[in-house]
């Protein structure tokens, strides 16, 4: 009625204040001109379901696709994690079998056989499970880069170790050929001395 109409204004009014009060300035301009809250209300939804079907496809993709790389395994079920958590914000399940797909199709070539060997199980691990699996196996990896790494190192350390060595014996021979020459060059400088004296006596 139009006596109830300044008490429903003044409450309109508020509903549109909180609405202003609860999204970013620059959505203002989309709500400014709506004659009642109700008006504001159904633009605000429009955008957003907008922005959510934007949203939800652009967080699928980038599951979809997700690739290890160079990150840790740490860092690769995280990342996983968090994708799965921001699409579940916006109504968008993903089960425990689907992260265990993604994360194995995303592994980097050097769990390859790791892999094979969770995917020929009869029974798939859960996506905890598996990030656990997976933990155990790089840090096996990197054992097994650091032995080799040693291994590697010792080799080279003996080879250094040998051709010094040898260089060592080599300059032992020269010095050993000079002294030869050097005893060499002395006796017959000694001969020569004692021939000339023998020519003198007679």
């Amino acid at each position: 009625t139009h006596a109830d109409y300044p008490a429903w204004e003044q409450a309109a009014s508020r509903v549109m204040y909180c609405l202003a009060s609860c999204v970013h300035d620059h959505m203002l301009g989309y709500i400014r001109d709506s004659k009642t809250p109700k008006e504001a209300w159904e633009k605000l939804k429009k955008i957003f379901a907008a922005n959510t079907a934007a949203r939800k496809l652009q967080l699928r993709q980038e599951l979809n696709n997700i690739q290890q790389r160079d990150m840790s395994i740490t860092s690769y079920t995280l990342k996983i994690k968090e994708l799965c958590d921001a699409l579940g914000s916006i109504d968008v399940v993903i089960d425990d079998d689907e992260m265990v797909q993604i994360c194995l199709g995303g592994l980097a070539p050097r769990f390859n056989s790791m892999r094979m060997t969770i995917l020929a199980r009869e029974n798939t691990p859960s996506f905890f499970d598996l990030q656990s699996i997976l933990l155990v196996e790089e840090n096996h990896a990197r054992q097994r880069s650091n032995t080799l790494e040693g291994q590697m190192l010792y080799s080279q350390l003996d080879d250094v170790v040998t051709r010094e060595r040898e260089r060592e014996r080599e300059r032992e021979r020269e010095r050993e050929r000079e002294r030869d020459e050097m005893i060499l060059y002395y006796e017959k400088t000694r001969l020569q001395r004692v021939g000339l004296r023998a020519k003198d006596w007679c």
